[in-house]
């Protein structure tokens, strides 16, 4: 009987093990994580997952995801075009440090973006925008809080996607 329960208890203890290994460490794996380390108070989830915003300065980049884009993914987005795209001048220190760039690699090379593999970083990322704001899963606004009024203005991924901005590749 005891060799019973011993072998029940190692076998719930294996399989609680593995499910903890097999999710991933949100500290590690969530890329919002480096912008906020270096901006803190600047980005807010809204909407109930499905509006992030991140505003340095009184004005903010936002990212809306329809209602079956996983939080991951609208997290990844906004990280990777912050880091790649985004025009906020104050951005190339925080783009210049060593753990902003493992994380943009990490996101990149995320099994799930296989298809966007590409050894030109910018280029993998730029795939991966446009692959994730497709038929509007993800939308890119600009905010503007001016005298406690909440101002948004559509932006057009693809333009922002096609200019040729200097950034880290």
């Amino acid at each position: 009987m005891k060799s019973r329960t011993l072998w029940v208890f190692l076998l719930f203890l294996t399989i609680g093990m593995a499910t903890t290994a097999s999710e991933p460490d949100e500290k590690q794996t969530d890329p919002l994580r480096q912008l906020t380390s270096s901006f803190p108070n600047t980005v807010e989830l809204k909407n109930r997952g499905r509006l992030l915003e991140f505003c340095p300065d009184g004005t903010c980049d936002g990212f809306v995801a329809s209602s079956n884009v996983p939080l991951y993914a609208l997290k990844d987005f906004a990280f990777l075009y912050e880091y790649f795209f985004s025009d906020y001048t104050f951005l190339e220190e925080w783009r210049n440090k060593q753990e902003t760039k493992k994380m943009a690699e990490r996101v990149l090379s995320a099994p799930r973006y296989h298809k966007c593999k590409n050894d030109d970083r910018r280029e993998a990322a730029r795939c991966l925008l446009r692959d994730l704001s497709r038929d509007g899963k993800i939308r890119l606004i600009f905010v503007r809080y001016d005298e406690k009024q909440r101002n948004v203005v559509p932006r057009n991924i693809g333009e922002q996607l096609s200019e040729k901005k200097t950034a880290p590749g």
